[in-house]
């Protein structure tokens, strides 16, 4: 799903140009009715939703097929709405899964509108399959790669200052004074002359006549007000107190809630189901069989599905299931000898290399007096594990399939109604919802697949649920992953010739059907930070690659995906390298930079970090860098050794992330990454034995924990005022090479493989 961003960037103008300019850009359309929108907008929590209010919506339009504007509201574009009332609604077509989308967004068009951003309801759009949503890059409706803020921000500025200029347009010509005698401020046109005002509610039914301008000005930088500039998140309030609506809560006249024993081996098949010890628990209504559908990339594993009145009751009758499996093809699946088996690919003739860059002549320049090193890195499986589990609510009737739920690709859903049903996408709607976490999860499909056929099998609204134990046995994690490393130097101790290779399998191709078909053979998703586009390092002679190896292993996508193992073995071996040269590694690393906004951000974290200054006795720092999603990060680590072993005292992290829209937002996704890094670095490990999993709960799979965070020291540099770039997923893949280098630099011992278990490191 996620391509190279700068080889389209030239596409996403256009993309972007053609969305505001096009048939959808002057669209002026009613959804649906507001007492649906409010469960897709986050005012109603635990509530039961009325039967009129659950029909399925007409996917143009709302609920009566009426794409028209209610009368005297005024709705320019797909992203502002003003009501007579002087109600403003600001609408955010991407999800939200706890990173601040909602408030960096909502402030962008704001700014632009010239209304306080928190003083406006933020909605999610009614129908999120509307043509001005879809993601200019991938095509399809989608939230992820980091690039929300930074590919919706020119048209999302757009959109504000066409409402506005519309709103003066109407004042104007209630005054009869030219637009030009007018400003705005606060939700309100005022004539500069006068003084009169009008408030933005006032002025909808004579704005909603107005054709909308084909050319907007656009705010000076110098006169924001919001972006760039806030430091507070919408919803923070409601969170703490425990009240913010989840997808979880979604409650549906006759609803029934499910949840699914899934194969315990990989690809098993159910051969038989004894379903009347279940069915006598009290509140369970139904057991579904669900065939797998691996035939389909993300397609889900067999299953057996418990359905119940609510949750505990379904829980308790999955406990009290009995099914017995049919021999699977994985049964000798073993990940503890997986990086053994990647290696000897690797060497396997048949393995074919697909060259990421190729620059000088790497075959050739080896030679013989040059010192050369090697050396090889693995990660495992890792799991996502978001705070609130995989759900979701289907009800499919009269032909039609609405869906209630968090997920990052709303596309999604039209592929489960019609691979599923035979639903065509025109007959499915969506209310979507702000979720507790993804980390990539609710970018996958099996789930929408499972409550799909469930739906369609009771002729019931069924609620999917995972528990901890489901989630941790879901598949589709984070891929193991294997590289090798070899560099030789000059005299001087400069590269000569820098190689890797890269063992790990595809991304996850549904999103882009074929594009392993392609003449380069390329895969963008496996292949980030080891392309030419965010390498940061030159030499004469530079060899790069992608070895693809398939397990059978369902794995799906994750935060940061590859640049997670890509950057652990780059800048761990950039580390090695340093020391074989006998140069520092933070100098080392600058000798061979090629983007000075990359050099800078590592002098200054080096610098923060007190690189060179004396350390107390048995404490050491490590430093690693990346470059993603246009923007750019490092981290130092220091580490102390105690009777315990090693511990992470204390992360600096320095990023350029070009302007940073929320700077508070900014802020918590890098320090949310740092430690989601650190859990790569020492706990983050899916094990698999005989094709089973055996990790279950958050006992046999460690996360972080408040007592394991260090001291973090953040500095957020505006490198390019006038674009942002990405950050949700900057962050992480820097720090389990910075505390690896920490450790080496401390102890002598190379850490190469993830988790490391620092409390055994001598």
């Amino acid at each position: 799903m996620r391509n190279d961003h700068k080889a389209n960037r030239e596409a996403c103008k256009e993309a972007c140009k053609e969305a505001l300019t096009g048939a959808h850009g002057a669209a002026r359309r009613r959804f649906i009715k507001e007492s649906s929108a409010l469960l897709a907008s986050g005012l109603a929590i635990g509530f039961q939703l009325p039967a009129a209010s659950a029909k399925g919506s007409n996917a143009s339009g709302n609920a009566s097929g009426d794409p028209r504007p209610q009368p005297g509201e005024f709705e320019p574009n797909a992203w502002v709405r003003v009501l007579p009332d002087d109600t403003i609604k600001l609408v955010v077509h991407k999800h939200d899964s706890g990173t601040g989308t909602r408030t960096a967004l909502a402030a962008v068009v704001a700014e632009e509108l010239d209304v306080d951003p928190f003083r406006v309801e933020v909605i999610t759009p009614e129908n999120p399959f509307y043509g001005d949503y879809i993601h200019p890059l991938w095509k399809v409706f989608s939230t992820g790669g980091s690039t929300s803020v930074a590919l919706e921000y020119d048209r999302l500025r757009r959109a504000g200052a066409t409402a506005r200029a519309m709103l003066i347009a109407a004042a104007a010509a209630q005054w009869k004074v030219a637009p030009s005698a007018c400003s705005t401020q606060d939700g309100a046109v005022i004539d500069k002359a006068s003084g009169r005002r009008a408030n933005y509610g006032s002025l909808a039914r004579i704005a909603a006549q107005l054709p909308a301008p084909k050319e907007v000005t656009l705010k000076d930088p110098a006169q924001f007000r919001y972006i760039g500039k806030l430091q507070k998140k919408r919803g923070a309030a409601q969170k703490a107190r425990g009240t913010f609506p989840y997808s979880i809560d979604v409650s549906l006249p006759g609803m029934l809630v499910a949840v699914v024993s899934r194969a315990p081996v990989i690809d098993a098949r159910v051969r038989s189901a004894d379903a009347k010890a279940a069915l006598a628990v009290p509140g369970v209504r139904q057991v579904v069989q669900i065939p797998g559908r691996p035939d389909v990339l993300g397609g889900n594993q067999a299953g057996v599905a418990v359905l119940a009145d609510d949750y505990w009751s379904a829980h308790k009758g999955q406990a009290a299931l009995k099914v017995e499996w049919e021999d699977s093809p994985l049964e000798t699946f073993d990940s503890s000898t997986l990086a053994v088996r990647q290696a000897a690919w690797l060497d396997d003739p048949v393995a074919r290399v697909v060259p990421t860059i190729q620059t000088g002549d790497p075959k050739t320049a080896w030679p013989r007096d040059a010192r050369v090193i090697e050396a090889s890195y693995s990660m495992p499986y890792k799991a996502q594990n978001a705070l609130e589990p995989i759900n979701v609510t289907a009800w499919a009737k009269d032909g039609s399939i609405e869906y209630w739920g968090g997920l990052q690709v709303p596309s999604t859903v039209q592929e489960a109604a019609e691979v599923i049903g035979g639903i065509p996408a025109e007959r499915v709607s969506l209310h979507e919802l702000v979720s507790g976490g993804s980390f990539g999860s609710r970018e996958s499909k099996y789930w929408l697949f499972e409550v799909t056929w469930l739906t369609l099998k009771t002729g019931k609204p069924v609620k999917l649920m995972n528990s901890r134990e489901d989630e941790m046995r879901a598949l589709f994690y984070h891929s193991a992953s294997y590289h090798r490393a070899k560099a030789a130097f000059d005299a001087s101790g400069n590269l000569i010739t820098l190689q890797l290779r890269a063992v790990m399998p595809a991304s996850a191709e549904q999103w882009e059907p074929g594009y392993f078909d392609r003449p380069d053979r390329m895969d963008y998703s496996t292949t980030e930070a080891i392309s030419k586009y965010e390498f940061a390092y030159d030499a004469p002679h530079v060899d790069l690659g992608w070895v693809r190896h398939e397990t059978g292993v369902p794995t799906g996508w994750y935060r940061a995906v590859s640049y997670i193992p890509n950057v652990f073995a780059v800048e761990s071996f950039m580390d090695e390298a340093a020391h074989a040269a006998q140069r520092d590694p933070v100098d080392f690393r600058l000798a061979h930079m090629k983007d000075p906004r990359h050099a800078a951000v590592l002098r200054e974290a080096a610098a923060r970090a007190g690189w060179g200054q004396p350390l107390p006795d048995g404490t050491a720092l490590g430093v690693a860098t990346n470059q993603a999603y246009s923007s750019y990060i490092a981290v130092v680590a220091r580490v102390r050794r105690n009777d315990k072993g090693v511990v992470v005292e204390k992360l600096t992290c320095v990023a350029d992330c070009g302007l940073a829209v929320s700077p508070g937002g900014v802020e918590e996704q890098l320090c949310g990454g740092l430690m989601w890094g650190l859990g790569h670095a020492t706990a983050d490990r899916i094990d698999i034995r005989h094709g089973r999993v055996e990790q279950k709960n958050f006992d046999t799979y460690r996360v972080m924990r408040m007592s394991d965070m260090p001291e973090i020291d953040i500095h957020i540099v505006q490198g390019d005022p006038a674009k942002p770039g990405g950050v949700g997923e900057l962050s992480s893949p820097s720090v389990a090479p910075a505390v690896s280098n920490a450790v080496f630099r401390l102890t002598g011992r190379r850490l190469r493989d993830t988790p490391f278990g620092l409390e055994a490191v001598a």
